[in-house]
């Protein structure tokens, strides 16, 4: 009776535990199969709407849209939308609230502004993939057992570093200033390389300007010299190996 009892306590202790770490994550994801669902929006919350399936139409303040299937919509606190889809229609969202907007570089947080007009991207089949593949990835996470709140997190930034990849990729870079251009492109190497290349001149070689020119605008636009900003990178998957490695002894130990 005793054992069990313990037993009992530990399989409480850990419910609890996964639920506060929950709450300490600035994610929510969420499927929908409605318009009511949809037309529910936390306040201060970010939101990215991923359409799996999906017919109708959305009006963004005056703008309407057609909808489609693989479609990627960016919605803004304060924005109104009215949606109105199909019966048969389903797709996931990930609400991210203010505090981790805040933490993201000057370039994504200027898709995720007001200033973007491009809120709805249409997605090719590769597109819908990498999308679908982080929307997964993050419902796996929050649905485990262990639950890493920085884990997260971080798979939040990439989203919407992907999102601000695909728009500029879409629609190409003509909403920002010469400097926010080269330190997104800067972002975006970092995040191909920073395992093998560590040196600031081997970013600067591939954009094509000199290394003193890249710390200018690294530090301007993102407020990281570029051998912080590498090293940031490098820190966060360290991090997330780490976190994988103790779940992995973790649920060796309960063997």
């Amino acid at each position: 009776m005793f054992m069990a009892a313990k037993k009992s306590d530990s399989s409480t202790d850990r419910v609890n535990d996964k639920y506060i770490n929950i709450k300490k994550s600035y994610v929510a994801y969420q499927s929908f199969t409605s318009s009511e669902e949809l037309n529910y929006f936390p306040e201060k919350s970010f939101t990215v709407i991923l359409l799996d399936n999906c017919f109708g139409e959305c009006i963004a303040d005056t703008e309407q849209y057609e909808l489609s299937s693989k479609q990627l919509f960016i919605h803004l606190p304060g924005k109104i939308f009215k949606w109105k889809i199909s019966p048969e229609s389903r797709g996931r969202r990930l609400l991210i609230k203010s505090p981790l907007m805040e933490t993201f570089t000057t370039p994504i947080r200027y898709t995720f502004s007001s200033s973007n007009k491009h809120i709805a991207l249409k997605l090719d089949d590769e597109g819908y993939r990498k999308f679908s593949e982080e929307f997964n990835a993050i419902k796996k996470e929050i649905d485990s057992d262990l639950v890493f709140p920085e884990l997260i997190n971080a798979r939040a930034r990439l989203i919407a570093l992907i999102v601000h990849l695909w728009k500029d990729y879409v629609h190409g870079h003509t909403e920002v200033s010469q400097g926010v251009n080269l330190s997104n492109k800067f972002h975006a190497l970092v995040d191909m390389y920073y395992k093998k290349e560590k040196s600031v001149l081997f970013y600067a070689n591939q954009l094509h300007i000199t290394a003193n020119y890249l710390g200018i605008i690294s530090r301007k636009e993102l407020g990281l010299s570029p051998i912080d900003l590498i090293r940031e990178r490098v820190v966060l998957e360290a991090k997330s190996s780490c976190i994988v490695q103790k779940c992995r002894l973790r649920k060796f130990a309960m063997f």
